[in-house]
């Protein structure tokens, strides 16, 4: 994405006004950062879609768009043009899988909660190279070097990362000191260094880490929601521990795109009501953090990627939504 603030010259009187630009609805009077200009395309789920929870969605190198549905086991790649469903593989191929990423070069990871592994997957779904990891493997994602970030459940530490030949190269990250490991899930956007950005399901806390390891940066997003302390219980069944935990999620998903800039889903409601409804808040943030732009979204989104010189924004649930954001 090149562009996507363009300076007004004309009074804020005559901008006081409600630009509805197909998708997205801003209101700029009197706002002091430039006003922001997009060019969407409708809907690119067409309704005869045959899929079920579109979890979430890669863009490839080539602007290739991949979509993974987790209901039905099933990898689609995406006719962006006509909104068509291109079945590349399913449950014959695909065991529990959990999430999805693409590396520079165009190869497929997708993660299997089945038995913790991890697999490149060619053009055909088959399987070219295998990682497993003990550390109960949660979410992936490849960085510009072509290695793999692994999101950790257990273990000292929060990362795992391996080579695109898929050997351990090493592991970093402070795990957060919680009796539920689901408050340190969270969300991945790889930057342009080899590096990433990490933020935290809870507390509302966003990490940027080098690719070695290396803590650049940590802030708060902001957000005029209060986040209030997360409640934890834990309570012994038999011979197990039950843990109960209730939380707010402030950032749902967030991307990268090729100017470094952060794009951030902003919630703020408690689990539930958070995963399931999505949000209209969409925040654009530099790297350090700073807030450049808010955005009002017409509908309630899910997921977000940058690719292509495009933002694509999916609604997951029922009426499922993909919709494509070009720059000007």
């Amino acid at each position: 994405m090149q562009v996507f603030f363009a300076r007004s010259k004309t009074p804020c009187a005559s901008r006081c006004r409600l630009f509805a630009v197909t998708l997205i609805t801003l209101i700029v009077c009197g706002q002091a950062l430039s006003q922001t200009t997009l060019k969407a395309h409708s809907n690119l789920l067409n309704a005869e879609a045959p899929i079920s929870f579109p979890e979430t969605l890669v863009v490839g190198p080539q602007g290739d768009v991949y979509v993974l549905d987790t209901n039905l086991s099933t990898l689609f790649a995406l006719e962006t043009q006509t909104g068509k469903l291109k079945r590349i593989c399913g449950a014959e191929k695909l065991a529990s899988p959990a999430d999805i990423a693409v590396d520079r070069k165009g190869n497929l990871w997708v993660l299997s909660m089945l038995h913790s592994k991890i697999f490149k997957l060619n053009s055909q779904c088959d399987v070219q190279t295998e990682i497993v990891s003990r550390q109960l493997p949660l979410k992936i994602a490849t960085n510009s070097f072509g290695e793999v970030v692994v999101l950790t459940g257990n273990g000292n530490n929060l990362f795992e990362i391996y080579g695109p030949d898929g050997k351990f190269l090493r592991a970093f990250g402070q795990r957060l000191d919680y009796k539920d490991s689901e408050l340190s899930d969270g969300r991945i956007a790889s930057d342009r260094a080899g590096g990433f950005f990490y933020s935290f399901n809870y507390p509302p806390l966003i990490r940027h880490y080098g690719r070695q390891g290396k803590l650049i940066s940590e802030f708060k997003p902001e957000s005029d929601v209060e986040i209030a302390p997360a409640s934890i219980s834990v309570r012994k069944r038999g011979n197990s521990m039950v843990v109960n935990s209730s939380y707010q999620i402030l950032v749902l998903d967030m991307t990268v795109d090729s100017q470094g800039r952060l794009y951030l889903l902003l919630s703020g409601k408690h689990k539930v009501p958070a995963l399931s409804e999505g949000t209209r808040k969409l925040a654009v943030v530099a790297g350090s953090g700073r807030v450049l732009k808010t955005v009002h979204l017409e509908y309630n989104f899910h997921r977000l990627v940058s690719g292509n010189r495009r933002l694509y924004l999916l609604r997951n649930r029922k009426p499922l939504r993909l919709d494509a954001y070009a720059a000007l």
